[in-house]
């Protein structure tokens, strides 16, 4: 009995062992490179916008962590002079997040 118990663990560790060279084999032979996409988030914005600035920060964190989409534009369907404000502030430190009049969205994919 002790002699199958030994050769089932050592047939488990040679196919672990094995599984492991090929994921390393693998992964030095044919790198994945992650690919942006060209894919933007449309964030409509209008009134006071309260909710502007932490959702285009929750955006950008997720960006960099999953690499899902390459810009984020705020959409301005009316917003007021203060979400503006914060609106052109988030621009000027993120050079990927933008912001554009509603109806002047289909230029941003040209």
């Amino acid at each position: 009995m002790q002699l199958l118990q030994d050769g089932v663990i050592a047939a488990l560790a040679a196919v672990g062992l094995a599984t492991i060279v090929w994921f390393t084999v693998t992964a030095l032979t044919h790198p994945r490179e992650r690919v942006r996409s060209e894919t933007a988030v449309i964030v409509p914005a209008r009134g006071a916008a309260e909710a502007l600035e932490h959702t285009v920060r929750t955006l950008e964190s997720e960006r960099y962590a999953s690499g899902g989409f390459s810009r984020i534009i705020i959409a301005d369907c009316g917003m007021d002079e203060d979400a503006q404000r914060v609106a052109q502030l988030l621009c000027r430190e993120s050079f990927d997040v933008t912001v554009c009049p509603q109806g002047d969205l289909a230029r941003q994919f040209d």
